[in-house]
């Protein structure tokens, strides 16, 4: 039965049609996510290892039996300091980047066994994907200047003999009518998945219009926390870091609004009067939604200091002048010598060819 879920109101390929992000499908190892109309579909191939989980940046992906917090919370808690595939986890590379800096931090040196990675039938592109998140993450906590690190070592970790006896057991467990029952119930879930398939529901619906802030992010908050203040800081460059960013906004934007509109997290705003863009480093997850949609291509990306980290800033990107439109009085902003907001001038000028006036 597949366990993989979609939350379709939070998923950023949803929330526009000039959306690109294409992560989860891209990560798949047996290619079993596509797209219809931006939505995307898991078909009955997906296996759950959980590769697209890491890299959804909204964290609109789960698998039914695998809570990454609850995973990390206990991790940290107990005394075991392995993360394996064969032990704790279905696939590393469900942690994301910000999942591993968070347990690092919170936990102390953290062991990543890779060890049956190699041979690992589903080895590309996951493989690439851990080693890449696992290097990110260790970068990031040395430029912090925090002294732990996520270790990876070829250990292969394997159960013991008593452990998988207890796992046939459960197994043949699962063919009692309790498990009959357990098992009419997932398929039930299953068969309502497939028919509400490709079809958004008024509350995703609405969902796609809240700001909302993937718990990794705030888990990653309460990590920070944790970390002595520094003395210096470093900017680092704007590819070195795959879930955060900072930006800035040319003189080509004419302040459509859609990319703060459209913003899943609120890391772009606007104040009230609507004159001017504004931007949060920590609330950003690099998900490029708002380039995606920005029509004029004002938006870029840039160098991100270590200090954003340590202390929430937020940063006016650009101002506009704004002036009350001659005709309807609604304030507007001006790019050049208007006296008449867009759309006034857009009904002045069909009216005038309407009536043959030049």
């Amino acid at each position: 039965m597949q366990k993989l879920n979609i939350d379709l109101g939070s998923c950023v390929k949803v929330s526009s049609k000039y959306s690109n992000c294409t992560s989860c499908a891209d990560i798949c190892p047996i290619s079993s996510i596509t797209f219809n109309d931006n939505i995307p579909i898991v078909d009955e191939s997906c296996i759950d290892c959980g590769g697209c989980i890491g890299v959804c940046p909204s964290e609109a992906i789960s698998l039914d039996d695998f809570k990454t917090m609850d995973f990390i919370f206990d991790f940290i808690q107990s005394k075991e300091n392995l993360i394996s595939c064969k032990k704790n986890i279905p696939c590393l590379a469900l942690l994301s980047v910000e999942n591993l800096i968070s347990t690092a931090i919170l936990k102390g040196n953290t062991v990543v066994d890779i060890g049956h990675c190699e041979t690992c039938h589903i080895k590309d592109p996951l493989f690439d994907q851990i080693k890449q998140n696992v290097n990110e993450a260790n970068y990031l906590l040395e430029k912090l200047q925090h002294n732990t690190k996520i270790d990876m070592q070829n250990i292969a970790y394997e159960e013991e003999k008593e452990e998988e006896t207890a796992d046939r057991r459960a197994f043949f467990k699962n063919l009692t009518i309790k498990g009959a029952i357990k098992n009419k119930i997932e398929f039930e879930k299953e068969v309502e998945k497939s028919e509400t398939r490709n079809i958004l529901s008024s509350n995703e619906t609405s969902k796609i219009k809240e700001k909302q802030l993937p718990n990794k992010r705030k888990l990653l908050y309460m990590a920070l926390k944790r970390i002595e203040k520094i003395d210096t800081f470093e900017q680092l460059e704007e590819d070195t870091i795959s879930f955060s960013s900072q930006k800035s906004i040319d003189s080509s934007c004419d302040n459509c609004s859609f990319c703060y509109r459209i913003c899943p997290t609120g890391a772009l705003s606007t104040n009230r009067r609507g004159n001017k863009i504004e931007f949060d480093t920590l609330l950003c997850l690099k998900c490029k939604l708002c380039h995606d949609v920005c029509q004029s291509d004002s938006i870029h990306l840039e160098p991100i200091s270590t200090q954003s980290f340590f202390q929430a800033k937020v940063e006016e990107l650009i101002h506009f002048n704004m002036i009350r439109c001659e005709d309807c009085g609604i304030y507007f902003t001006i790019l050049g010598d208007e006296k008449m907001c867009r759309r006034c001038t857009i009904e002045e000028e069909e009216a005038k060819n309407l009536w043959g006036i030049q």
